[in-house]
């Protein structure tokens, strides 16, 4: 395991927002950021995400362009009804290349673990030495 270099994976910026991007980001307020760890192997990358509260099915781990988001429902609570947050939000931006058909995603114990295999490309490759 090593250290990651901030730019391989780093929280996406907000830039020029359209409407439709406002009416979004407006709605994420409510949202509150989950504490993540994230570490590097030579083949993958894991991002783990600190999500109390949320049930599988209220999880969702989407991966478009560049861009890594979690989106997740807390358990119990209505949107119009409560004052709490209603889940958690948080959006990083991929300087990686990643095998997009082998991401994976699993939550146990409110802890969401996104594995992000790298590319071949960009695997760790010992070197033999004649």
């Amino acid at each position: 395991m090593h250290r990651i270099d901030k730019d391989e994976l780093r929280e996406a910026q907000q830039s020029t927002a359209t409407r439709e991007e406002r009416e979004a980001r407006a709605r994420r307020r409510r949202y509150v950021r989950p504490l993540v760890d994230i570490y590097s192997t030579g083949s993958e990358m894991v991002v783990l995400a600190d999500l109390p509260g949320v049930q599988k099915g209220a999880v969702d781990v989407t991966v478009e362009r560049d861009e890594l988001v979690i989106e997740a429902k807390a358990a119990d609570r209505a949107e119009q009804e409560s004052t709490l947050p209603w889940g958690y939000y948080r959006r990083f931006r991929l300087k990686t290349a990643f095998d997009r058909e082998r991401i994976a995603a699993a939550l146990e114990n409110g802890i969401l673990r996104v594995t992000l295999p790298k590319a071949a490309s960009e695997q760790t490759r010992k070197v033999s030495v004649d």
